[in-house]
């Protein structure tokens, strides 16, 4: 989780097996190569070195301040890892929560907070760890319910439980996105013919162009029945991703309609944390919701850095803030206090210390 931004073309010239290979070793010296450059402390998040060490020394010693101690599970997965991320801006910003990473003892909660499906190396350690929790702890995503976006008919039971989702069960001819196996498989926009291959699937195409031809795709957070409007991303593409992206905006204002098709999503899924991507249909803006991310990337890209001066990374859900602009139920920290207080029948006014970085 380092950022690789580069200064003086340096990133240009160390693209290589031997290039990374440096920048990993003296990632740890990088912030304070910005220090050095000038860059204050309150614009750079986390990353390896003496500054985010600092900084997790005085969130141990905020702990007994803190009534909640919360540990997110994520075991021994493959590649990066985002539960440190998620509990260092955790640390920072709640005044109620502390959290750890894979330290089931003692926690007031548990999260199950790692890649999602849940790779069968990584299943068993989660449930040995879990097994090692309080009795009667809380659970946040259980494993029953994690992977339940990826099983055959899920789009369906949302339909049936009425949640806006693409057509399921297109006909031959209809317009349709078609996606491969795997979580990261390409998409295709097709007219229908069945039969698909094994392990595709085919959707009804909804089309979301606004007024000015750009579609938008919608996102928005779900913690313990509280919803929170994320971000908008444009493209003049049909599929809106980064590799198409003409505007982003750092929130929006989301509609009754839409926030009860999130809070329905996950009464469905049995899932406390999530994100819903949807879209808004041309016409008459009805939103349908097109994808449910059960382990959402924990940072934002770097192009919303670039825009602030800074450096390391940021959690997703200070974007706005960070960036000057109104959110419709204001900042999101509150108000993930205010859920693990009604979790556990705590007094949601504040009681510990939050960090200072900005």
């Amino acid at each position: 989780m380092r950022d690789t931004r580069l200064p003086w073309g340096l990133g240009d010239r160390l693209d290589s097996r031997l290039g990374w290979r440096l920048r990993r070793y003296a990632s740890p010296l990088q912030p304070l190569g910005w220090l050095a450059a000038g860059v204050p402390p309150s614009r750079i998040g986390y990353g390896p070195g003496p500054l985010t060490a600092a900084r997790r020394r005085r969130h141990a010693r905020a702990a007994a301040g803190k009534p909640v101690r919360l540990c997110l599970l994520e075991g021994p997965v493959r590649g990066t890892r985002f539960s440190p991320v998620t509990a260092f801006w955790v640390n920072e910003r709640s005044r109620l929560v502390h959290a750890v990473v894979d330290e089931p003892e003692g926690a007031d909660v548990l999260w199950v907070h790692t890649q999602d499906p849940v790779a069968p190396e990584v299943r068993p350690a989660l449930e040995r760890m879990l097994a090692r929790a309080r009795p009667g702890a809380p659970v946040l995503n259980p494993l029953g319910a994690y992977d339940a976006y990826h099983r055959a008919g899920t789009f369906a039971r949302l339909r049936d439980a009425g949640v806006s989702v693409p057509d399921p069960e297109p006909r031959a001819g209809d317009l349709v996105v078609v996606k491969g196996p795997g979580q990261t498989s390409a998409k295709e926009l097709v007219p229908y013919r069945p039969p698909l291959a094994p392990g595709h699937r085919a959707f009804a195409y909804v089309d979301a162009r606004g007024p000015d031809g750009l579609h938008r795709r919608y996102r928005t957070f779900h913690l313990l029945g509280t919803v929170h409007p994320g971000d908008v991303v444009s493209s003049s593409a049909w599929e809106v991703g980064l590799g198409t992206l003409e505007g982003h905006e750092p929130t929006y204002v989301m509609t009754d309609e839409e926030e009860e098709q999130v809070r329905r999503v996950g009464e469905v899924l049995g899932l406390d944390w999530f994100c819903v991507d949807h879209v808004r249909r041309a016409g008459d803006g009805r939103p349908f919701v097109t994808d449910v991310n059960v382990y959402p990337t924990a940072v934002v890209g770097e192009r919303v850095d670039a825009q602030l001066g800074a450096r390391g990374r940021w959690h997703f859900l200070d974007t706005a803030e960070r960036m000057g602009v109104p959110e419709q139920h204001g900042s999101f920290w509150p108000r993930f206090d205010e859920a693990f207080a009604r979790l556990l029948g705590l007094d949601p006014a504040p009681t510990g210390t939050a960090g200072a970085t900005a």
